[in-house]
């Protein structure tokens, strides 16, 4: 019974903090008290004290931990083998009992005496009881005990109660930050965060501290990188809606609100199962604060209706001061309600701070673009207002040129307008027409037009006409109808018509080439274009971006890059990024990620807040999260990725969608969120199309397995590597079948399922034995399967079988030219294969000093020493492997 108690006290351990670990130990302490396993069930309770605290729940916490301490009292030598446990768990209960407005502060300062009591007792240092002590004066407000109480935690020595070398000098951030001492505050952080952090809570508490403090020096791009990583790490966790606050706060005084309103809809949920008051209280003043200053309409959690944000922010700051004044009544300060006013009144700290180079950027522009101001209406009268027309349409002037074409059809009745003047008329709607994509309106009033102009022998009137019917109908896709009107007027006009014209013509000429397919003449066409003296600048940039894509089509990418960077000197946001985004897709595809990375930031800034861009914004940041991994920047390219996926539900947008989830599972793979990453994955394996090719599936199946196997889930790993094994026999790969199913060996070797793993390899070895036996990945897998026989022989203690296959390991290694897989073997031989230390030495004595095996090895061949009894030997070996 015991052992089953601590199997599943050990696997309650390695559950994530959250209910589901509290839940766990619950059902370990029952089954130990009915087992009457008092030192397990002591244990036990300890860990659950701990798994409350840090999953959310500390007010649970005080039932077992006073049990504990009427446990410990009753018989403290029965369980001295848990003293550390027991007094570190004492940490939690001073903080826990000032978060209920409810637990009288007697009660807190008894708890707080009895700590002291038991540190003296025990000869511990008074470091951590100074600290917590400071916490329920910082609490209540009593800054003289509070500052008295951080000199003698300051200057108390530490020892193993102390909080861990991330944790206490947060506390302390903390309090110098809340002091204005915040230059203070960020010196001290520099050492800490500088170090390795192992606690559960660091960095993320540690930044998230440091908030305040970075922006009051003026450390603005600390500040940005203290929020983004702090709170990647925090969303994941339970409990942390103080914490949350802390985020809210800081993004809605330094002119993100956007953000803020978004963290707040994605946890205001979380109110209704809060830790704590405390932290209620401090979440709904932050948001409050937020929402106060904005006009948004805000979905109530778990409901369809929507409230004003102003009435939320009242209710939440309603609530945030009916806490605080409960608070003060039972601390008998004024203390949290003064905070809270504070927070809900508080002015911006600066007026606008980044969180992204994206985002800077974007602002940087908006900043400096110049007011857009009303076209004036053009001075003329009668056929003047046609003239101002088509030169405001011809030097794009289009709101001006409308204007005209308007102003002329209220002055000049229909009856006192020339035949020519008619077809001007028309020609403008037909223009009209076209840039609002009505088809039939342009070519209706284009053929009206070219009738009139035939019949007054307005030759280049007549060949422009043609040319806008048949540029229009290519568009439309009527590509012989439209070649066969337009191409040879085009053509003439590119020859005839007035020079600052010609280029127009040209790249519609270009354009319906390409469109027809016919690229290596539109390509010509554009590189004359380009160069001709007589093009608008802003043309010959366009030219540039229809160039690129021309090129990209036919692979040359090199020259493709150089009519990109043309392109982007186009003078309309619009297709200026359009190129940006091509040359950085281009540079991406050129293997120079932090160029391209430039490029799709400037894409991307150019395009934000223009209608209708949602797709290709995120198709930008899609490339751009791209770039940011293949530059090392994996969180860059996770939120970048992740501010893609609201644009893509369409279904026709799958495939852009799953590209996104693919870059996020190896951004989230990168940053250690593994879980993350397996969501991502098995969101692309449940969005994939019926026809999806079974490679790609055993793939995509076996990075899922992969991923549970570093979470230490190996038995939902051999299924899912067995799931990749089929897809591969479907698409007849026998090589990644073999691997698929080595993989899922492995996996369940690890779950100690011995049978399965010899089940396995039997099944591996013959898909081999059809294949080219001197194939470099054939002999690869042979070797693999002989490698994995051997690794279980070794954990079977079946030396014979583990030299037998280790051997046959080394062969085929060695024969395909895998010189690290066969250094491997020959080591594990050489370790149980032998009695002496000749295979050993042998090998030690190639490695060069820098080589990675150099001091696995030595050290092997250190102790192979002293099992002969040749210490001295033993000893030289290992002085010379300290030095190395």
């Amino acid at each position: 019974m015991t052992d089953d108690l601590v199997d599943r006290l050990h696997q309650a351990q390695s559950t994530p903090y959250g209910k589901a670990r509290a839940a766990m130990l619950e059902d370990v302490v029952r089954r130990a008290d009915a087992a009457g396993a008092e030192d397990l069930a002591f244990y036990a309770r300890l860990s659950l004290v701990t798994a409350y605290v840090m999953g959310g729940e500390p007010r649970k916490s005080l039932v077992p931990f006073a049990r504990c301490v009427a446990d410990w009292d009753a018989d403290p030598a029965k369980y001295q083998e848990h003293s550390h446990l027991f007094l570190w768990c004492f940490k939690y209960a001073p903080n826990t009992l000032t978060k209920f407005p409810e637990v009288p502060l007697d009660r807190t300062y008894a708890v707080l005496d009895d700590m002291e009591r038991r540190w003296r007792l025990g000869g511990h240092s008074p470091h951590a009881v100074h600290q917590h002590r400071w916490q329920v004066a910082s609490h209540i407000g009593d800054d003289a005990t509070a500052a008295e109480q951080f000199r003698l935690w300051s200057t108390a020595p530490r020892d193993d109660l102390s909080d861990c070398i991330g944790c206490d000098p947060t506390h302390k951030v903390l309090h110098l930050t809340n002091t204005g001492q915040t230059a203070e505050a960020v010196a001290l952080s520099v050492g800490v965060l500088d170090g390795q952090l192992t606690c559960n809570e660091q960095p993320q508490q540690m930044l998230t501290t440091l908030l305040p403090a970075y922006v009051a020096e003026g450390m603005y791009a600390e500040a940005v990188d203290a929020h983004r990583r702090a709170y990647r790490i925090l969303r994941n966790q339970p409990g942390e809606l103080s914490a949350y606050a802390d985020h809210i706060r800081f993004c809605a005084r330094t002119g993100n609100l956007p953000r803020a309103v978004e963290l707040i809809e994605r946890y205001l949920p979380d109110l209704a199962d809060s830790p704590s008051p405390l932290a209620t209280m401090d979440f709904s003043a932050a948001a409050s604060h937020a929402l106060s200053r904005v006009d948004l309409r805000i979905r109530r959690p778990k409901s369809t209706d929507e409230v004003s944000s102003a009435q939320l922010a009242e209710e939440l700051a309603q609530q945030a001061l009916d806490l605080a004044a409960q608070f003060d009544a039972r601390n008998g300060t004024t203390h949290q309600s003064d905070n809270v006013r504070a927070v809900l009144s508080a002015e911006p700290w600066v007026e606008y701070l980044p969180l992204s180079e994206t985002a800077r950027r974007a602002h940087q522009r908006a900043q400096a673009a110049p007011p857009a101001q009303a076209e004036p209406l053009p001075e003329g009268t009668g056929q003047a207002w046609l003239d101002r027309a088509e030169e405001a349409w011809q030097t794009d002037r289009r709101q001006e040129a409308i204007a005209a074409w308007t102003a002329y059809e209220q002055e000049v009745p229909e009856s006192d307008r020339t035949p020519l003047d008619r077809a001007r008329v028309l020609d403008g709607r037909g223009l009209m027409a076209s840039d609002n994509q009505d088809v039939e309106l342009a070519l209706e009033s284009w053929r009206e037009a070219l009738t009139i102009y035939s019949e007054l022998g307005e030759d280049i009137r007549v060949l422009r006409d043609r040319g806008r019917i048949g540029r229009v109908l290519c568009e439309a896709g009527q590509l012989d109808e439209g070649l066969a009107t337009g191409e040879a007027p085009l053509r003439q006009l590119i020859e005839q018509d007035e020079p600052r014209r010609r280029g127009g013509w040209q790249y519609s000429l270009a354009t319906m080439l390409a469109q027809a397919g016919r690229t290596d003449e539109a390509l010509a066409e554009l590189a004359v274009l380009r160069n001709r003296p007589d093009t608008d600048a802003d043309l010959q940039s366009g030219a540039g971006i229809l160039q690129c894509n021309l090129l990209l089509q036919l692979e040359r990418l090199e020259e493709a890059e150089e009519a990109a960077t043309a392109g982007t000197q186009v003078r309309e946001s619009m297709p200026r990024s359009f190129a940006y985004r091509q040359r950085g897709w281009i540079r991406l595809a050129l293997q120079r990620p932090a160029e391209a990375a430039g490029d799709l930031e400037e894409a991307i800034a150019l395009a934000t807040g223009t209608p209708g861009s949602e797709i290709h914004l995120a198709i930008c940041r899609l490339e751009l999260a791209k770039s940011y991994l293949f530059s090392g920047r994996a969180l860059e390219a996770a939120e970048t990725a992740e501010e893609a996926l609201p644009a893509l539900r369409d279904p026709e947008l799958a495939s852009l969608l799953g590209d996104v989830r693919g870059v996020l599972a190896d951004a989230y793979r990168a940053l250690g969120e593994l879980e993350s990453a397996l969501m991502q994955v098995r969101a692309l394996l449940a969005e994939a199309p019926a026809d999806a090719h079974p490679h790609w599936l055993g793939l995509t199946k076996q990075d899922e397995g992969n991923l549970l196997e570093r979470l230490d889930r190996d038995k939902e790993a051999v299924d899912v590597f067995l799931a990749a094994a089929a897809y591969f026999e479907a698409a007849e790969q026998p090589l990644e079948h073999v691997q698929a199913l080595r993989l899922a060996g492995q996996s369940a070797r690890y779950t100690g399922d011995f049978a399965q793993v010899r089940e396995l390899l039997d099944r591996a070895e013959p898909l081999l034995e059809s294949l080219p036996s001197a194939d470099e990945q054939v002999l690869f897998q042979q070797a693999g399967v002989h490698w994995d026989r051997a690794i279980l022989a070794l954990q079977q203690g079946d030396v014979a079988t583990l030299v037998t296959s280790a051997t046959h390991a080394a062969e085929a290694y060695e024969r395909g030219g895998f010189e690290d897989q066969h250094l491997n073997a020959r080591l594990l031989l050489a370790e149980h294969a032998t009695d002496d230390e000749t295979a050993l030495r042998r090998i030690f004595d190639t490695l060069p000093t820098g080589h990675p095996a150099y001091h696995r090895t030595g050290y092997l061949l250190a102790d192979r020493l002293r099992e002969l009894n040749r210490l001295h030997e033993a000893e030289e070996l290992e002085a010379r492997l300290n030095t190395a």
